[in-house]
């Protein structure tokens, strides 16, 4: 998925900056009406680097060959809406600050609890083994969803931009080629925007997930929390985990461990089942990057009922503002015979008298 949206945005990228190359031209091929032809530009074209003195094509009849200057006083074209593309934070898994939450002291008992079990002979390692099934980190799948909503929405950016420069120009610009224009730049417009809600929905959709697995593990923390809390008497010193931080003999210990060992084992099937439900969501989180990794293949037909179907169980828990916003997106996300059918290439002002065909 990482790999197809970068292909799709570098496509974009590629074909817009082509496409300012080739408007620079146009700029210089307008500045003398009169004449329709490429002296203004052949003068600003040069066949080596860009430079008073570097040789260049005189001709006027035809395109020159070579590095185009940019053009002087170019009109001003104001983006409407600003961005600023930053990378996302590296989260690293806080199951400490969790623990903390729980009952601040639990990462310390949990290593006496090994340290007296150890010298009972069966070492026990109550946190270990009760998180054990339960899978990732859940900030990384966050940061991951919030990448994908950097990108998309500064891509839906850069095609709103775009829209207003393409609404500022069309009244200035008659002719086959500003049709042209128009219909290669209204495709690249929805493309580019199209991104934006599929940036969104995998946000909330990975945002899910990271909730769900921290949900999970701070269950089995509470639960661990009990039954330990359960084994140990803080007001006096009796039993294998009547006090903490000492060395208990071994002698009358293995029953209370042999209990011990039950209740994590229950612990653990705990974990398991909300591992469970955790795979079902990543299940549908991956079906849903299959369809955002070939759009046009997998959502040609039925693309409206696919994402509903697919985001059902994720729309169950998110809030209500949250589930409208998404079902909007989704809307847009659907339309994608509609938006998805940039031309692939730069624009092309045309050669020979194309560029003032019906001007």
């Amino acid at each position: 998925m990482a790999l197809a949206t970068k292909v799709r945005m570098g496509d974009l990228g590629k074909t817009t900056t082509a496409t300012g190359v080739e408007l620079n031209k146009a700029a210089w091929m307008y500045a003398d009406q009169d004449h329709r032809n490429y002296a203004a530009l052949n003068s600003h074209t040069f066949l080596g680097s860009v430079g008073p003195n570097a040789p260049k094509d005189t001709n006027t009849d035809v395109e020159a060959g070579g590095i185009t200057e940019a053009y002087v006083s170019p009109a001003n074209y104001p983006k409407p809406e600003e961005f600023k593309l930053e990378k996302p934070q590296a989260n690293k898994e806080d199951t400490v600050a969790l623990i903390a939450e729980v009952a601040p002291i639990l990462g310390d008992l949990n290593e006496t609890v090994k340290s007296i079990t150890r010298t009972a002979g069966n070492e026990i390692d109550p946190l270990g083994k009760c998180l054990e099934p339960i899978p990732g980190n859940w900030n990384e799948f966050r940061r991951v969803g919030e990448a994908f909503k950097a990108a998309g929405q500064a891509l839906e950016t850069c095609g709103k931009n775009l829209e207003s420069g393409l609404k500022r120009v069309d009244p200035n610009w008659d002719g086959k080629a500003a049709l042209s224009f128009n219909d290669w730049a209204n495709r690249e417009i929805a493309a580019m925007k199209w991104e934006g809600p599929v940036g969104r929905v995998l946000s909330d959709v990975f945002g899910v997930v990271s909730d769900e697995i921290r949900a999970a593990v701070k269950t089995i923390l509470q639960k661990l929390w009990d039954i330990l809390n359960d084994q140990i008497d803080f007001s006096s010193v009796k039993g294998i985990f009547k006090t903490i931080g000492k060395k208990i003999p071994v002698v009358g210990q293995v029953a209370e461990i042999v209990d011990l060992g039950r209740k994590i084992f229950k612990i653990v099937s705990t974990a398991i089942d909300l591992v469970g439900t955790i795979r079902q969501l990543v299940d549908k989180l991956k079906k849903l990057l299959e369809f955002f990794k070939d759009p046009l293949g997998q959502l040609k037909d039925r693309a409206q009922q696919k994402l509903d179907e697919t985001i059902a169980p994720f729309n169950e828990k998110l809030e209500k503002a949250s589930k409208k916003a998404v079902a909007t997106d989704l809307a847009q996300i659907a339309q994608v015979n509609q938006t998805l059918n940039a031309l692939g290439a730069g624009y092309d002002v045309g050669s020979g008298s194309q560029p003032w065909d019906n001007a």
